[in-house]
């Protein structure tokens, strides 16, 4: 396994050393350069998740609130003072949460990961979430070798606009929760991970898998000292890539008593690539796609010249961070191997502080054991330093040459050198921006002259998640602070000093400052659109097809409605997406006017169109 040089990350995404990897450098952060920033929301309770969705709504979830809200992504700066809408709050130690704010020791997360359905509004209005729901035992203690035991589960829920038939809230938004889709994953104070996202394409049955990254429970290390690495062990869920089915396929019997596998082996894939080896006589499937996984906290799908692959960022241990290319069946190697095959962790060398991973002896070579277990290396690696420079376990955190890498987004848009790029977020170092190669599989490091791309961003900031809007053309992008914590201080080095995030527990929205003009439609029209206050229509004059584009501030459904010149209604059309089409072939030529509604039932605008 070739190892990746460090420097070309450096010069990719840091620029804060030049000369030798412990120098300290002034960062020169690029954020203002490129980018207005607008505070869009504040005052939230451990944004962990933030999601655009179909109805143009950023999607947010409250680690320790417990809460899932909405804002509008038309939100400015003026609206940062408006409180969010709440459209889902589990109350905490009182029935399903059987803990509260006096736990003292709390799960990392708590409310965790968000994914919506992809044909939410085509009769599928579904979301899925990730929670933990209780501790087992005693409360958590805090000494070593005293590990802290929650449970997780992974829900779908159903969304109702307000006055829907069937809303258990006729008068508001309001999300309830449908289905336990698993429960009784394993959970921690410490490396839970708790990401989700949804397969982009249907797969082999004709329906959308989930995706769901479980971290190896801190197994080994602080107070979870004591307890056992599982992320080599593909009969349980930990340190894992979880698949589950998005819809029950009706297999098995929900309740049964011989494995939680079995149990809700209705929402467990068929095809998934490993059976348990003990229990089930070697036909009960797991939920386990990928293994040996440290704490991967960001999940993606990105397509690169038409390939779809499903991309992931990981923490690493004192050093090594990763972002990989998950592939069904894979061995990514932790707890035996961190970042890159390259044996800079060895017992069996003269250097003390790289002897352990996961407070086990590292007496073997890395490279042989990757070789021998057939491991999936890293698509990419921070900072894989040399054994001499792997900092002692118990050091100050920031002398460790990790970013601690907290989401992962791919962006497909037109901000100049950023087309097909993976924007990792992190707790230390603010946000990256990583240039993908035209396969799709490595990272290019000198893919680009265009300076913009190695700018640091966000530093300062303890970013934990990213949400790009999909209009290639926006140039926009929102980000959710952590509360509070800390960052690797005003240098950007590793001198062990650090400062508190800013903008906590905010919402912030990214636009580049340079104007974009390539087309908003992937199929341009032959004459430009006609440019109105809330609706662009084209082409204009018209033979087929009328496309509609209508601003993100309108409320769905979009009422459209063909008329003749006298105002009567030829044809009308539905939509709960701002940008669709309306046969007009049908038409004799001549003048029409084309009408449009917001879900309010209000009308928007008016325009006149020709038909030839």
């Amino acid at each position: 396994m070739k190892k990746q040089n460090a420097f070309s990350w450096l010069a990719l995404a840091c620029l804060f050393i030049y000369s030798e990897m412990r120098v300290n450098a002034q960062v020169v952060d690029s954020t203002t350069i490129l980018f207005n920033i607008d505070t869009v929301a504040k005052n939230l309770g451990y944004p962990w998740e933030i999601t655009y969705g179909p109805d143009d709504s950023l999607w947010i979830t409250e680690a320790r609130g417990y809460r899932v809200l909405r804002i509008s992504a038309s939100r400015t700066q003026a609206d940062k003072n408006d409180p969010p809408q709440q459209i889902l709050k589990i109350p905490l130690a009182t029935g399903e949460i059987n803990f509260g704010r006096s736990i003292g020791t709390w799960p990392q997360g708590g409310m965790q990961g968000l994914a919506i359905h992809p044909d939410f509004y085509t009769g599928k209005p579904w979301v899925y979430l990730a929670y933990v729901f209780k501790t087992t035992g005693t409360p958590c203690p805090v000494g070593p070798g005293s590990p802290c035991y929650f449970r997780t589960k992974i829900v779908r829920c159903r969304f109702y606009f307000a006055g829907e038939a069937g809303s258990p809230a006729p008068s508001k938004d309001t999300l309830t929760i449908m289905d336990t889709v698993i429960s009784n994953l394993p959970g921690s104070n410490d490396h839970n991970s708790g990401r989700i996202t949804l397969s982009p394409v249907t797969e082999a049955d004709a329906t959308y898998k989930l995706y769901y990254t479980i971290g190896d429970m801190g197994a080994g290390q602080f107070n979870n000292t004591s307890r056992t690495n599982y992320a080599q062990t593909r009969d349980t869920c930990e340190g894992k890539i979880l698949r589950l089915n998005t819809e029950p396929d009706a297999d098995g019997v929900p309740g049964s008593p011989i494995h939680d596998y079995d149990k809700w082996r209705e929402w467990i894939p068929n095809d998934n690539p490993f059976v348990h080896s003990t229990v089930g006589g070697g036909t009960m499937k797991t939920p386990v796609f990928s293994y040996g996984h440290r704490n991967a906290q960001g999940i993606v799908w990105g397509n690169v010249n038409g390939t779809w692959r499903l991309y992931s960022s990981e923490h690493g241990d004192r050093s090594d961070d990763e972002v990989n290319d998950i592939l069904v069946g894979g061995n990514y190697g932790w707890p035996k191997v961190a970042g890159m095959a390259d044996d800079n962790y060895s017992s069996l060398d003269a250097y003390p502080n790289n002897d352990q991973l996961a407070s086990q002896n590292v007496n073997y070579s890395e490279i042989t054991w990757a070789n021998t277990n057939s491991m999936r290396r890293p698509l990419f690696d921070t900072f894989n330093w040399g054994a001499a420079s792997i900092p002692a376990s118990g050091s100050n955190i920031f002398t460790w040459p990790t970013i601690a890498p907290s989401s992962i987004d791919f962006y497909k848009g037109n901000i100049p050198g950023w087309k097909y790029s993976l924007l990792v977020t992190s707790l230390k170092y603010g946000m990256y921006r990583m240039k993908l190669k035209s396969t799709g599989d490595f990272v290019d490091s000198s893919s680009s002259s265009n300076t913009v791309d190695t700018f640091p961003l966000l530093h300062g900031w303890r970013v934990r998640d990213a949400a790009i809007d999909p209009v290639a053309n926006s140039g926009t992008f929102w980000v959710v602070m952590d509360s509070t914590g800390s960052t690797s201080g005003p240098t950007g080095g590793f001198n062990g000093s650090s400062t508190s995030t800013k903008d906590g527990g905010k919402v912030l929205k990214l636009s580049y400052k340079t104007l974009i003009t390539l087309p908003l439609n992937t199929n341009p029209p032959s004459k430009p659109p006609v440019v109105t206050d809330l609706v662009q229509i084209y082409p204009n004059p018209v033979h087929e097809q009328l496309f509609i584009h209508g601003k993100k501030n309108l409320r769905k459904p979009l009422l459209a409605q063909v008329c003749d010149i006298y105002g009567r209604i030829i044809k009308q059309q539905t939509s709960f997406q701002n940008d669709f089409a309306i046969d007009v072939s049908g038409l004799n030529p001549g003048n029409y006017l084309l009408k449009l509604f917001n879900g309010y039932d209000m009308e928007v605008q008016i325009e006149k169109f020709i038909k030839e």
